[in-house]
């Protein structure tokens, strides 16, 4: 297996018990009926057992992949590039960056530009949406995902048996703020349609993320739906053109390219769990392009904000979608969904 360093000071529990009385709740604040835990996965396992249970899953919970704190120092600075020369107001004043302590502010100032923005109605503008352009290419961001992008495109590499494998240009940072409404239920393939469903992406917490700090959860056993949702929208797509065909934002799409906004009924819909972690810097997951996730709601008691980056990997070898071969937001980036020519407006479950 590719060389990668080991961070051992994690913590590795699969303790349903941890859930007990917890009452945590979707992104748009209903409460989720039925949750369990991911399961983790440590370096220590042989490749064959970690690629099995990615290929079963969906999904591949790595302990301690990433220096701890290299990723706690990638968060101080970005709260400081949000406080810094226009201040965002994100922070709670007179607190340390690294802590990153929300500010109590309106909760939809602070929602990433594009999709999420349009799903809730809103423009992409503001001094927080300017910080936002300004830290995707920002030094500290790219020298982050330079230290990361080595062992983890060998990971990745071997993981997923790719011949020449490659960190796409386009990664997005989002930040999730106690009380906000935040990334409804969605599978990465609606936005990657121009190439097969061959890419995988690595969501990294940059901070540790509690079980109730609004992180990620995944709906279990969910590939094969959101297969099956992806062969409805390509069938309902056939009279379109090819630019609008592969479009996240069709009409045949929800606002923002998203499947529900209500996390809940979606899990009670299918029959499934939502499936929910306490993440710890060093923590990345790789996720199939068609498993389905959403971010649970935030409900840190001291006010933590969650902050993350999804890199996303591909074979280069092989086709790809490259329209992510742009930095995100910048002029050149043809992703963005507020730029798109049509938006669609409905906001049910597809």
């Amino acid at each position: 297996m590719a060389a990668a360093v080991v961070h051992p000071q994690f913590s590795v529990t699969s303790d349903q018990n941890q859930l007990h009385g917890l009452g945590m709740k979707a992104g748009n604040g209903d409460p989720l009926p039925d949750i369990g835990l991911l399961k983790p996965s440590t370096m220590d396992l042989p490749m064959d057992e970690l690629r099995k249970r990615y290929n079963e899953d969906g999904y591949l919970w790595m302990k301690g992949i990433l220096d701890k704190e290299k990723v706690m120092d990638m968060r101080e600075q970005y709260f400081r590039f949000m406080t810094e020369n226009g201040d965002t107001r994100i922070l709670a004043e007179g607190t340390n960056p690294r802590n990153g302590i929300f500010s109590g502010e309106d909760w939809r100032n602070f929602l990433l530009p594009g999709a999420l923005r349009v799903f809730n109605g809103l423009s992409d503008e503001g001094v927080f949406v300017d910080k936002v352009f300004k830290a995707h290419v920002a030094d500290f961001y790219q020298k982050f995902k330079a230290n990361a992008e080595e062992p983890l495109r060998d990971f990745v590499g071997e993981l997923r048996q790719f011949q020449d494998p490659m960190l796409l240009k386009r990664t997005l940072l989002r930040c999730n703020v106690p009380g906000g409404e935040t990334t409804p239920v969605h599978y990465d393939q609606i936005f990657l349609r121009a190439g097969p469903p061959t890419s995988i992406t690595a969501w990294i917490p940059l901070g540790d993320c509690p079980l109730v700090g609004g992180g990620l959860m995944y709906l279990e056993n969910s590939v094969t739906i959101g297969e099956k949702f992806e062969a409805d929208f390509s069938e309902k797509s056939k009279s379109l053109t090819d630019e609008e065909r592969i479009s996240a934002f069709n009409k045949n799409m929800m606002a923002g390219g998203f499947l529900d906004r209500n996390a809940a009924n979606f899990g009670k819909y299918w029959g499934r769990r939502w499936l929910v972690a306490h993440y710890e810097a060093g923590d990345v997951v790789f996720h199939n392009p068609f498993k389905i996730h959403a971010s649970c709601r935030n409900e840190s008691p001291e006010g933590i904000i969650r902050l993350s980056t999804d890199l996303r990997f591909v074979d280069q070898a092989k086709p790809f979608d490259e329209r992510w071969l742009y930095e995100a937001y910048q002029d050149s980036d043809p992703n963005v969904a507020s730029r798109q020519p049509q938006v669609a407006g409905r906001n049910g479950r597809m």
